[in-house]
């Protein structure tokens, strides 16, 4: 039996694990509708609410803004994200003793069905057009 290279596998995260790809970062957020956030600074919190995730990106030059319910963000201002399900769903944007922690209040399965495969193929559209940048860091490319 050969030997399976562990270098080449790709990983498998299922309700909980840490994701440090940007594109997976992207993938996970981009599933999240309305949230409660709370922003912790060295674990203290600065700023809690809800709020709706409407733009989830990757580039060099714009902020994460979270303003008047509404939570725009750029995974390149993380170092990495964690998933969790228990004791709730939860996700943590981590960066530095800065944690950004969204619990989602929408469930997708309990939403209009119709509206979901219009956001899927959205989404295919979306992933096959990041798919075709080479740079993972800076996946905002258009071609020149």
């Amino acid at each position: 039996m050969k030997n399976t290279d562990t270098e080449n596998q790709i990983s498998c995260l299922v309700d909980y694990g840490i994701v440090y790809s940007k594109r997976d970062m992207i993938r996970i957020l981009r599933d999240l509708d309305r949230v409660e956030y709370v922003d912790l600074i060295d674990s203290l919190a600065v700023a809690q609410g809800e709020s709706y995730v409407v733009e989830v990106y990757a580039n060099v030059y714009d902020s994460t803004i979270v303003f008047n319910h509404r939570l725009h963000i750029n995974v390149n201002g993380f170092d990495f994200l964690k998933i969790r399900s228990n004791p709730d769903k939860t996700v943590e944007l981590i960066s530095g003793h800065r944690i950004i922690k969204l619990k989602p209040l929408t469930n997708i399965l309990k939403t209009n069905q119709s509206s979901i495969e219009e956001e899927i193929d959205e989404q295919r559209i979306a992933i096959a057009s990041q798919l075709a940048c080479d740079n993972e860091v800076d996946i905002d490319c258009t071609s020149e």
